[in-house]
């Protein structure tokens, strides 16, 4: 089987925990999706999720990619936390995205997905909005024992396609890492990935749902500084 490497980012790491003292380092080229708590009481927002490159590995000279749950969030859709990149020029063509994998104590979903996207498409998925469906990117998830597992997804673009979304996802709790990873254009002898990224998209409706009925009983809110200063 012959075919064409595009991208190679070797990630190897030695991998501990990742502490919430300072936001992580975003790799150059990569994007963070991440969910946001907004606090009535201090009128703030904050992340449910640390993205970018674990620090430990980091230091080590050997970064290792990683998305960690590390607040409980009552989400519109959706909870998910990813770092992920949109590539454009692949219509019409087989891809994989490949790496190894470990994660601790998921509870939802972690591991590699690729699919047709946009900028900002990771928003439309986890909305959700009516009709998602058909854009949910394919997904690889594996064995959330601790342990290294190599992951691949192979996706066939549609040819008019203008771009595609891949990355590493974590949907609910947990904690997940990535290294070695590798973008290819692969032959159609390579089986394509039939499994899809693991959104729940009824609960994430109700959820929604819900929140938007609770905020309707709501009393009615006044002017915040109306004075401008």
């Amino acid at each position: 089987m012959d075919y064409r490497t595009l991208l190679l980012a070797p990630l190897a790491a030695i991998v501990l925990s990742v502490g919430a003292a300072t936001p992580l380092r975003i790799p150059s080229g990569w994007l963070e999706h991440n969910t946001f708590i907004f606090s009535e009481a201090t009128l703030s927002h904050s992340k449910g999720y640390e993205v970018g490159i674990d620090p430990a590995s980091d230091a080590a000279g050997s970064p290792s990619l990683t998305v960690r749950f590390v607040a409980s969030t009552k989400p519109w859709g959706v909870d998910m936390g990813a770092a992920h990149q949109v590539l454009s020029g692949y219509g019409g063509q087989r891809l994989r995205f490949s790496g190894q994998l470990r994660a601790d104590t998921v509870k939802g979903w972690a591991g590699l997905f690729l699919g047709r996207g946009s900028w900002g498409g990771l928003n439309s998925i986890v909305t959700p909005r009516p009709g998602v469906e058909p854009l949910l990117p394919a997904g690889a998830a594996f064995a959330a024992d601790g342990n290294w597992h190599d992951v691949s997804v192979v996706f066939d673009v549609p040819a008019d396609a203008a771009q595609v979304v891949l990355g590493l996802a974590l949907v609910g709790k947990g904690q997940v890492w990535a290294r070695n990873l590798q973008f290819q254009v692969v032959s159609k002898e390579v089986p394509t990935t039939t499994t899809k990224i693991g959104v729940d998209l009824q609960s994430a409706r109700r959820a929604d749902a819900e929140r938007k009925a609770e905020m309707a009983k709501e009393p009615p809110a006044p002017l915040l500084n109306a004075a401008l200063d």
